[in-house]
């Protein structure tokens, strides 16, 4: 858009890079000395239509590093993973593509968070990467200690260089956006703010966040949070969700308010090293190793399979009376499967009425 406004404004002398309505415009002998036969009023109208579009260009670009950045937060580096490398590795892509589309499931309206992605299926494909796999590739959506342990040291760098860059631009953007009204004890939000754009970048520095803590783990550097050491960012909540928590304010809350905000911490306007963070966890009952705020966050298991609406949506079905039997049992709801229709549910997969193309693991 840039390119395309710049070549229509070469015939009024116009570049992207001199846009002021006042102090950039061309006046009449300017004009008449740049050979234009425009007259003024015309001269105007492209003038502020070359404006509009490098404008409408700027915020394009802002919203799409705020998806670039939401799409980190939730699926990790995924989304650049080239075409070429993906296909290599049948056995590493069907992990990253299914742990992929399991961090994207949608957060249930719940008192009991968002579901462990890792479950069973996960646990089975992640199993099914031998040594010679690419756990470069599957490191890009999952950096456990199991995997991080595959990767060089070379590798475990770069990888935590990708997370520290995303940390501090996550960061940049957060201190854009915070308002120095919002309450950080309750962090409940207030008419005007824009929580969805602050959870959105929040979920990327946290999630940027814990990369990097565990490659610094994996490469035995956490010594380094002795002299810099920044904090969680808090996600905005409603008020009549925290009513819901009986009035109750998550205890990290408590040490994010008690801490320098992360973007001061990260420029360096601000210190606050590991043992002021150790402090301020004891003080809120909080363990600061378990909790994710000087170490990484311990691994929660693995979670049981379930079916869910997101898991079955698209899935071809090649009779209209199996598809109906299926949502009776409440496949598509997401529900635990009636026990009075399991039989027949279980009886229809192995006559292979799902015509879908499922991944097959080669024979040895």
């Amino acid at each position: 858009m840039l390119e395309f406004a710049a070549t229509m404004g070469r015939d009024i002398r116009w570049t992207p890079q001199h846009t002021d309505f006042l102090a950039d415009r061309l006046n009449r002998a300017a004009r008449e000395t740049a050979g234009m036969e425009l007259s003024k009023r015309q001269y105007n109208r492209r003038f502020r239509m070359l404006r509009r579009i490098t404008a409408k260009t700027a915020t394009l670009g802002i919203e799409q590093d705020k998806r670039r950045l939401l799409m980190v937060g939730v699926t990790g580096f995924g989304a650049d993973i080239p075409l070429e490398r993906f296909l290599a590795d049948a056995d590493a892509a069907c992990f990253v593509a299914y742990f992929t589309a399991r961090r994207k499931l949608r957060r249930e309206f719940s008192l009991s968070g968002r579901e462990n992605p890792f479950d069973e299926i996960a646990a089975m494909l992640l199993e099914r990467c031998t040594a010679g796999s690419d756990w470069w590739l599957i490191a890009q959506v999952r950096t456990s200690p199991d995997v991080l342990e595959r990767l060089s040291e070379q590798e475990r760098g770069r990888l935590l260089g990708q997370w520290s860059a995303v940390m501090r631009h996550s960061a940049d953007l957060l201190r854009e956006r915070w308002s120095p009204r919002t309450d950080r004890t309750t962090m409940i939000v207030r008419r005007g703010d824009d929580s969805s754009t602050w959870n959105n970048l929040a979920t990327a520095y946290n999630a940027a966040r814990s990369g990097w803590l565990a490659c610094l783990a994996s490469l035995g550097a956490l010594d380094l949070l002795e002299a810099a050491c920044p904090g969680k960012a808090m996600r905005l909540m409603a008020g009549d969700l925290v009513a819901w928590h009986s009035g109750d304010v998550d205890p990290n809350t408590a040490v994010w308010a008690a801490l320098p905000l992360p973007w001061e911490v990260l420029d360096g306007s601000a210190g606050c090293t590991r043992t002021e963070v150790e402090a301020a966890c004891r003080t809120a009952g909080l363990d600061p190793e378990r909790s994710g705020w000087t170490a990484p966050a311990p691994r929660s298991g693995v979670a049981v399979f379930r079916l869910t609406p997101e898991l079955v949506h698209g899935v071809s079905i090649a009779d209209p009376v199996w598809a109906a039997l299926l949502r009776r049992a409440g496949v598509f709801s997401g529900k635990h499967l009636k026990p009075e229709l399991a039989d027949d549910v279980a009886h229809g997969l192995t006559a292979r009425v799902v015509v879908s193309d499922l991944p097959i693991k080669d024979a040895p």
